[in-house]
């Protein structure tokens, strides 16, 4: 493959997570600042209609996962579910925007229910076979992690504008509702477009797959994997993290530090730094491990938020935002570390099972990645109304300081929590490049001769290492 070739290629992959990295952001921006102050929802109600919407994804991705493992197409098994997924892809988005006049509270909580399951159920019919293609697509290790920055550019990329534009949308407007429609329409057109342009961009190197259907056992099965166990609370963790940061973002400074105009040039500012050290992290992991960006990421996150605690409506607007674009090195590394892995993880599994089960891996990884965002973001509601959060006080002026530190101790202390958790098992996770080399090699071998063949104690002691089980082969 020549170098202009593989460019394309890796433009036209990424191009998907336009539409994964976009629309998880402005979702995790506005959604509840939307549901709260537009539509009127309590901060509590707003946080069960997204949870909900996550407990519905316990069903859908793992089953997703297993459906595209098992599909047979003239496309493939992934790539036919870009096509498909295109139309509810945009319609979704613009339900979940929009409650077309419904007034009625009750009516109004089930619509946005609805919609955001709706929401999530395109999200895992396009995102789930994504996020299992670059196994099928190549077997290098530093490939992997090159489509994977590409990729992740995008998604940085697309989260600069997708956390600029749709405030400037909204803003243009009289009426709130109708900005939302606008944004709504605008950006789920370039969401469904994005999945077109990945449908054509892409191909697969599927083997042999076997057709079984789904059971709640192969769900679960996934977790008897040493590798992916770590890698999930890893995933969890960094994710929860960036949620949490990106959600509670437009209330830490706009009540904390009360500089609502500060609001865009930050959260813009950590975009722009995030795109910049994704491109970075890229070369770091291709040059060291996936692990390293993950280290380095955490522990510039928890010293600025250690520095942001300490911010005050008197601290200088250029300290603020520069520490906060800070939040964008953590950002970068977080997401380089959690989906760089995610390709190996189905061929530790292979040596397990025998079987390319990576539509069921990412199916399950995608159900944690939006459960844990549900639980991140839906415990943000209930927070702020146990901090007393109330938009009309907080419109007149009057911040209850329980509501303040509140808030600042959502921004700051739970992602050094999460980050400091993230890196204890980071730390136990084994998968470098000697030992992704050994796996291949295993795996090399055992195609050709099969089980029964005989491997070297080095082969055999990096595969018990990397699933946790012993006696899967003869030395």
């Amino acid at each position: 493959m020549n170098k202009r070739k593989e460019t394309w290629n890796k433009i036209f992959y990424a191009s998907g997570d336009i539409y994964g990295g976009g629309s998880f952001l402005i979702v995790g921006l506005l959604l509840l600042a939307f549901l709260t102050k537009v539509e009127g929802l309590s901060g509590t109600w707003a946080g069960i209609v997204i949870f909900i919407g996550k407990v519905w994804d316990a069903v859908t991705d793992p089953v997703m996962g297993s459906i595209s493992d098992k599909t047979h197409s003239r496309f493939g098994r992934r790539r036919l579910y870009f096509l498909l997924g295109s139309v509810p892809v945009f319609l979704s988005w613009v339900m979940l925007w929009y409650s077309f006049g419904i007034a009625d509270m009750t009516a109004k909580i089930v619509y946005y229910t609805l919609a955001y399951m709706f929401f999530s159920t395109s999200f895992t019919i396009v995102m789930v076979p994504y996020n299992a293609i670059l196994a099928d697509m190549t077997n290098d290790y530093n490939k992997r992690s090159a489509f994977t920055g590409m990729r992740l550019s995008f998604s940085a990329g697309s989260s600069i504008l997708c956390g600029i534009i749709p405030g400037i949308i909204t803003g243009a407007f009289a009426v709130e509702q109708t900005g939302y429609l606008v944004m709504a329409i605008i950006f789920g057109l370039v969401f469904g477009a994005c999945w077109l342009v990945v449908f054509f961009g892409t191909w697969e190197n599927t083997r042999e797959h076997e057709t079984n259907h789904f059971t709640v056992k192969d769900w679960l099965s996934v977790f008897k994997n040493r590798s992916f166990r770590h890698y999930a609370l890893i995933f969890v963790f960094s994710q929860m993290a960036i949620d949490i940061a990106m959600a509670i973002a437009i209330f830490y400074v706009g009540v904390s530090l009360q500089k609502d105009y500060l609001y865009i040039p930050a959260v813009a500012a950590l975009l722009v730094v995030q795109l910049v050290f994704i491109i970075i992290f890229s070369v770091v992991a291709q040059k060291t491990s996936k692990r390293v960006p993950g280290v380095i990421a955490a522990a510039v996150w928890i010293v600025a938020s250690v520095l942001i605690f300490t911010f005050s409506p008197s601290t200088p607007d250029i300290a603020i935002v520069a520490v906060c674009a800070l939040i964008g090195v953590g950002g970068a590394g977080c997401n380089m570390v959690s989906w760089s892995i995610l390709p190996d993880i189905s061929d530790v599994d292979e040596v397990m099972t025998g079987k390319r089960r990576e539509g069921l891996y990412s199916g399950v990884s995608t159900f944690l990645r939006k459960f844990s965002g549900g639980i991140a973001v839906g415990s943000i509601g209930i927070m702020l109304d146990l901090f007393k959060y109330d938009e009309a006080s907080v419109a007149a002026g009057n911040i209850l300081p329980i509501t303040s530190m509140g808030i600042k101790l959502i921004f700051c202390a739970l992602p050094v929590l999460l980050l400091t958790l993230m890196l204890i098992v980071l730390k136990q996770y084994r998968m470098g490049k000697r030992e992704f080399e050994v796996m291949h090699e295993v795996l090399d071998t055992v195609r050709k001769k099969g089980r029964k063949a005989k491997l070297t104690a080095e082969q055999i002691a990096v595969c018990e290492t990397l699933t946790g089980v012993s006696g899967l082969f003869e030395e």
